[in-house]
């Protein structure tokens, strides 16, 4: 029994000193020569922006691939997600004039929702009505035309949609803080400022704000 027992400790001190043995290294002695699962300690996976030998160009970060279609707390349906396909040129204001139509249900909700998104994004330059008074113009700010002017009262819902999305003139783009379906919205809104006897806007009238001053909007 009690050699039993002297063998057993015996081989107990022999791991015991292996394993000692075995954690020690000369290299640095907060290390420990052999891990358990070293992969749990240092991740063979590359950081976001380090250096990669798999790529050709070294980067972790790749680009999306062609064609993929950004997703955002800002969208609310599939139309959201559509690219806008109109350039930012002359050219491409024409053609929305002629091609691009509201494609939401023109209801009291939406009308509603419009007046809402005008005044808060709108309203401060073109004014309450629509009547280009808003509080920056009370300050030396560019003094747009009427919504109900010659120069804007038949103006397409395509090139207003296309103004919001790109800028036009002392606008700038507003596509970065209302999505495409909170557009067509306040489009819906200012068509009521453009006919206020409830007239339907023409889609394809003479534009002349193509060739007005730079203190133009929409």
């Amino acid at each position: 029994m009690i050699r039993s027992m002297k063998k057993i400790v015996s081989i107990i001190v022999s791991f015991a000193a292996v394993a000692q043995l075995a954690s020690c290294t000369n290299d640095d002695p907060k290390k420990p020569g052999f891990e358990y699962m070293p992969n749990m300690y240092r991740s063979p996976s590359y950081e976001t922006y380090s250096s990669n030998p798999n790529f050709a160009d070294s980067m972790t970060a790749r680009q999306p691939v062609n064609g993929t279609i950004a997703r955002g707390d800002m969208i609310y349906n599939d139309y959201d997600r559509l690219p806008y396909t109109y350039p930012n040129t002359p050219e491409g204001y024409e053609a929305a004039g002629t091609g691009l139509r509201n494609p939401l249900v023109k209801d009291d909700n939406s009308l509603a929702e419009g007046k809402v998104l005008y005044t808060n994004f709108c309203g401060h330059c073109h004014g309450a009505t629509g009547m280009g008074d808003g509080a920056v113009t009370k300050f030396n700010g560019p003094i747009p035309p009427a919504y109900n002017s010659d120069l804007l009262k038949n103006l397409p819902e395509g090139k207003m949609y296309h103004s919001i999305t790109w800028g036009k003139n002392m606008m700038g783009s507003h596509a970065s803080q209302v999505t495409p379906t909170q557009r067509w919205k306040i489009i819906m809104y200012v068509q009521t400022l453009q006919n206020p006897a409830g007239q339907t806007a023409s889609a394809t009238p003479a534009d002349s704000t193509k060739n007005a001053g730079s203190t133009t909007k929409m």
